[in-house]
């Protein structure tokens, strides 16, 4: 696995732990920033095309995350996709959406970003900064927020390098996971953890509900990828239930391929990896969204009072994440 930084902006690649940056339109930019213009970033891209090229061609998958609603991330991510695509790597887009106080400028841009990213990307996920405020609440540190956000996403991935790195009882491969990325769509995409067998159903419906995983539509997914880890053996009833449960939640005709795999690594005993792709796009921060804002925040406040939470165990860690593999 390697991590790359793209960045026009030359003071923010010199704090990162990359194997590699490349600061995109030198010439254009002179290494200080888009601006907040995605016109800008594009062509900062485009100056830079034959590095990035150099960069995908050494992928068999690339992972593109980037911060939507801004100059680089939204204009040179969906070149970048494009450059993928016409180089026959498939591409797992994430983006983050910026809160709705930042206006509505920043929101036009990101979802005209994300609606162009959606073009190349097999999949994207989104994950909108203002469901931080729902499921955290508007007292937790801004840092801390961003925090929680990292750790989602190293989570998601981690979980995604160790399906396809590592040999499984049943065995998920590259062509598998190509295939049904091959739905373009929004995506689904989470991972929830738990100690024990009895928790696994709770802890699969608290996964697909968590409200920091943008809302799509599982049910019109036309393909779906079911990853389970574990340290010790699970029953065939739990596999069962995981697998018919994804099944109930997408569409009748999905292609659906589900993976076990014995991992002794494991931080938790048990590990449930789910990737439904191909869903109809929702647009971000729709108006019926705004309204049921604050009792989606009520409701979690609410939640906030059990020791069972729409969140699961690993995203409420309070360690930073990892910045490097």
């Amino acid at each position: 696995v390697n991590f790359y930084c793209i960045n026009t902006d030359k003071v923010v690649l010199n704090h990162t732990q990359s194997d590699e940056s490349v600061l995109i339109g030198e010439q254009l930019t002179h290494g200080y920033g888009a601006g907040a213009d995605p016109a800008v970033g594009l062509l900062a891209a485009q100056e830079s095309e034959a590095q990035l090229i150099g960069l995908i061609q050494k992928c068999d998958i690339l992972l593109c995350a980037a911060g939507f609603g801004g100059g680089t991330g939204t204009g040179a991510s969906p070149y970048i996709a494009k450059l993928a695509q016409e180089h026959n790597k498939p591409v797992i887009g994430i983006a983050t959406l910026p809160f709705s106080s930042e206006g509505e400028f920043r929101r036009q841009i990101a979802q005209e970003g994300l609606d162009e990213f959606k073009q190349y990307a097999n999949a994207v996920v989104t994950l909108p900064n203002d469901k931080l405020i729902e499921v955290l609440g508007s007292d937790v540190g801004l840092f801390d927020a961003f925090k929680h956000s990292n750790q989602l996403l190293h989570s998601l991935i981690v979980a995604l390098i160790d399906m396809l790195c590592h040999q499984g009882l049943i065995n998920i491969d590259l062509k598998d996971f190509v295939r049904v990325m091959d739905a373009k769509g929004d995506a689904v995409l989470c991972v929830g953890k738990c100690n024990e067998e009895s928790d696994l159903q709770r802890t699969l419906e608290q996964t697909l509900t968590n409200p920091l995983i943008s809302s799509v539509d599982m049910s019109t997914s036309t393909g779906a990828i079911i990853q389970i880890n574990c340290k010790e053996e699970i029953s065939l009833g739990s596999y069962d239930l995981i697998s018919s449960t994804v099944c109930q939640k997408v569409s009748p005709s999905a292609l659906i391929i589900c993976g076990v795999s014995k991992l002794e690594k494991l931080q938790s005993n048990y590990e449930i990896l789910v990737i439904a792709t191909g869903a109809k796009p929702n647009s971000y921060l729709q108006d019926d969204e705004k309204c049921g804002a604050t009792e989606q925040r009520d409701i979690q406040k609410q939640q906030k009072k059990d020791d069972i939470l729409d969140i699961p165990t690993f995203f409420r860690k309070q360690s930073p994440a990892p910045t490097s593999k």
